[in-house]
């Protein structure tokens, strides 16, 4: 696709995208399976051990044993709602080697579980509180990816850092920037991505910049929208077809934002 081309479909998109208000937008976050099932755990955290709980296990969701919702997010609530509190490392680390250890590729999610939680970055933020963590989510990112011997831009490393900012918000934190992390791209944002005819031929870093793309101009209107609203929106309707996708937004009580998105 020419670049001119992408430059109209991300211009509708956005156009689109800033139809939908911002309690929407968090609603729609709120409807992420990560933050419907972890959510009620975390009067169980002190403030920044709740966040390293939650980069620990967006660094593990992958190659899951089923859809996320119910095969991963589902079980890590259930295995933790049976712990009182997480008082310390070591025992958020017994805890998750005893889930990781039942799922696929588990001597590679319990040396990155361990890779993690023994690295100065986790002690580190196990000992903040959100509004701390807030100003240095740059810094966290570049360390996460120095940690795991990984890209910035991996998918694992992005959807950690999304999972970041998700504890922030469920603590009540909403004041951080997150401007240079890009979106997570999964199966189903590529799915999502080749609908609008992006990604095909395409690598990850061009699917990125896409939505990147598209995150800016929406951001000109809705400063407070981030990544992780972008994200969770399109990780629930990729899979939509048309009249699903109408309906969603239908229920959402923005139809037009649909309508738009099906004429793209």
């Amino acid at each position: 696709m020419q670049a001119k081309d992408k430059a109209i479909i991300q211009e509708r998109l956005a156009e689109a995208l800033a139809m939908i208000p911002q309690p929407t937008w968090q609603r729609i976050v709120e409807k992420e399976p990560e933050w419907e099932h972890l959510a009620p755990l975390r009067p169980k955290f002190s403030q920044g051990s709740f966040c390293v709980f939650m980069v620990t296990a967006g660094l593990n969701a992958f190659q899951l044993k089923g859809k996320a919702e119910t095969a991963y997010w589902a079980k890590l609530r259930k295995l933790l709602e049976d712990c009182e509190s997480i008082l310390t490392i070591k025992v958020l680390v017994e805890f998750l080697a005893k889930f990781y250890q039942k799922e696929r590729l588990y001597n590679c999610k319990l040396e990155r579980l361990a890779r993690f939680l023994n690295s100065p970055l986790a002690y580190q933020l196990w000992e903040k509180d959100p509004v701390e963590i807030s100003l240095m989510t740059s810094e966290i990112w570049q360390e996460l990816g120095n940690v795991m011997n990984q890209a910035l831009h991996d998918k694992t490393i992005c959807f950690a850092m999304k999972c970041l900012g998700v504890s922030l918000m469920i603590s009540g934190e909403y004041d951080f920037t997150f401007q240079d992390i890009p979106i997570p791209v999964d199966s189903r944002i590529t799915k999502f991505s080749k609908k609008l005819g992006i990604g095909t031929g395409e690598n990850t870093r061009k699917i990125q910049e896409f939505w990147q793309g598209v995150l800016s101009l929406l951001r000109r209107s809705q400063p407070e929208i981030n990544m992780i609203h972008l994200d969770s929106l399109l990780w629930q309707i990729a899979h939509y077809d048309t009249e699903e996708l109408l309906d969603y937004f239908e229920q959402s009580g923005i139809p037009e934002a649909g309508r738009r998105l099906i004429l793209l």
